[in-house]
């Protein structure tokens, strides 16, 4: 049977002094306020499924694109969140799937008004006594990770595994290939190059926070719009550049920085340095050849005085007036 639509919720309650919670402050701490934004968006991701969100190999990178973080970077965050209980350790072991008892037992109160609800027998972590829904549709997690009908649930775990142990080698090689791949396959197609991940936005905007202070969406925006337009390691040097120089505009002067750069077809942070280097010899050059004229200047002037001095000695013969009669 096929995955049932998983009815999320249109809002969430979120308490005004969530930052004051233990488990967001350690996470806080950590990774700063792009872990408490991470935060809240891997909260909305949730609710707006339901009361869980599978968390594969896929949904990470496709939530690390949606969010502008470097997938590294997102991991620890969900690592750490993990660790520190906002979200339930076994689950996650078991089923890869984020979710908590709180975000449970938000999520029934939320949709106490629906007459049909379904939920997953294996991920329940609230009791029954507080799902107050007229109609609740139970259903359960067969082997394969696959949600299926609670009546149907032990006959097709059956069928499954019989049916794997008449899978051939030729099967299990192929599971394999596509365990190792970047992106595993999925029954729905999946346009890989909307997932490309640029794994150095994320020290973008590490770099950002740490010299400047915490990045704004609007500027997470922009880093992403030149990113795009160029690459990560080139606007982070124009972005190291720019804090050097300190500018009132700063994504003003760092938008011209890049700009110069793609005149001259300077593509890459080697070929910047490559440039600056041949600029630094030219200037050098250019000043040994003006320290060069000017001593040649000077022992001109020390000939030239020289040779006056030598023709007034001269000339004391040569100013007598022979023209005079004896």
């Amino acid at each position: 049977m096929a995955r049932p639509q998983k009815l999320g919720l249109d809002y969430f309650p979120l308490d005004v002094d969530i930052d004051q919670d233990d488990k967001i402050q350690l996470v806080e701490a950590l990774h700063g306020t792009t872990g408490f934004a991470v935060v809240i968006k891997l909260l909305m991701r949730i609710y707006k499924e339901g009361y869980y969100y599978d968390w594969t190999e896929m949904e990470q990178l496709l939530f690390a694109r949606r969010v502008n973080v470097d997938i590294n970077l997102l991991n620890d965050i969900v690592n750490d969140c993990i660790k520190y209980g906002l979200f339930d350790e076994k689950l996650f072991e078991k089923y890869k799937i984020l979710t908590s008892n709180g975000i449970q037992e938000r999520y029934f109160e939320a949709s106490k008004r629906r007459k049909n609800i379904t939920l997953v027998n294996q991920y329940m972590l609230i009791n029954d006594s507080k799902i107050v829904n007229a109609n609740i549709n139970r259903v359960n997690v067969d082997i394969n990770g696959e949600v299926v009908d609670g009546n149907d649930a032990e006959s097709t775990q059956n069928k499954v595994k019989e049916s794997k142990e008449e899978e051939s080698k030729q099967q299990h090689a192929a599971e394999t290939d596509v365990a190792e791949t970047p992106l595993p396959e999925t029954p729905r197609k999946i346009n890989r190059s909307s997932v490309v991940v640029d794994l150095g936005f994320g020290e973008i905007i590490r770099f950002y926070e740490k010299n400047v202070g915490p990045i704004i969406p609007h500027f997470a925006e922009e880093f992403q719009h030149m990113v795009d337009e160029n690459n990560s390691e080139l606007v982070l040097l124009a972005l190291k550049k720019s804090v050097e120089a300190r500018p009132k505009k700063l994504i003003n002067y760092l938008n011209g920085i890049l700009r110069n750069w793609k005149s001259r077809n300077l593509k890459t942070a080697r070929d910047v340095e490559a440039h600056e280097a041949a600029n630094e010899r030219e200037a050098a050059g250019y000043g040994a050849n003006r320290t060069s004229i000017a001593e040649d200047d000077g022992i001109q002037s020390k000939i030239n005085a020289a040779n006056e001095r030598r023709q007034k000695l001269a000339g004391i013969g040569s100013n007598r007036n022979t023209n005079c009669s004896f």
